[in-house]
């Protein structure tokens, strides 16, 4: 598969990353007159975002471990290569994880100019672990097996964290009032019908070919598309609900 269908396929994936970080309740707004840059960052919407990137570093480990078994499967040259470029791959996971923590720690105390920054360290971060895979790949001139192997695994674990952001979603709409809930509930359960047609395209995105994956690929973004505007059409409305 050209280098071009790949970088297609991370496009693919950057876009499933919005769905937990892309609203704001009513209780998150900071107070007139306060500053962004001097308030304590406490706020659940912003502390959603730099969680989200715990499942970002699931999806670094996930990548890692297939092409740790791809470059096993190497020789010579090619292997030096594989192993060096692997090494670079995990140093750049192992500074994720560590930016990740710190900022964890200090969600609560740091001000939001800080956990801007902190975020934004993790954001690029994850785009240098990107850039440093599609080189891998095309060092090693990997095969389609293998580049369907690494987006596939890293797909199965966003697929993981939406069902996640659903199952919060499912909670949070259970503390409205009873006269909320009916309509939100129903929008849910579309949503549920979503999710399940996802796991079924990713399972066809693992068995197509060569020939059919451009179009399996197209099919699951197609679907992803339909869940993220569901899911933050209900979240905006159990936002407005709460206000």
């Amino acid at each position: 598969m050209p280098l071009r269908n790949w970088r297609m396929g991370a496009a693919l994936l950057a876009s499933l990353a919005v769905l937990p970080a892309t609203y704001v309740h009513a209780e998150d707004k900071a107070p007139a007159g306060a500053s962004s840059a001097e308030k304590p960052s406490d706020t659940s919407v912003t502390r959603q975002a730099i969680e989200w990137s715990q499942e970002r570093l699931a999806e670094l480990d996930a990548t890692i471990a297939i092409l740790e078994k791809n470059a096993a499967e190497l020789q010579g040259r090619a292997r030096a290569k594989a192993d060096a470029s692997l090494k670079q791959l995990r140093d750049t996971r192992d500074a994720y994880r560590t930016k990740l923590q710190e900022t964890l720690d200090n969600s609560r105390t740091w001000t939001e100019a800080q956990m801007a920054a902190g975020r934004k360290a993790l954001d690029d971060g994850w785009t240098t672990f990107r850039s440093e895979t599609e080189a891998y790949l095309a060092d090693v001139q990997a095969d389609f097996a293998t580049r369907k192997a690494v987006l596939t695994a890293q797909i199965e674990v966003r697929q993981k964290a939406l069902q996640d952001s659903v199952e919060s979603l499912k909670a949070d709409a259970g503390k409205l009032a009873k006269s909320q809930r009916a309509a939100i509930e129903s929008r849910i359960a579309a949503l549920d019908t979503q999710v399940e047609e996802a796991k079924a395209r990713l399972t066809r995105l693992k068995e197509a070919s060569s020939d059919s994956w451009e179009s399996a690929k197209q099919s699951y973004a197609d679907v992803q598309k339909r869940i993220s505007e569901t899911y933050l059409s209900i979240r905006k409305s159990i936002s407005d609900a709460v206000k």
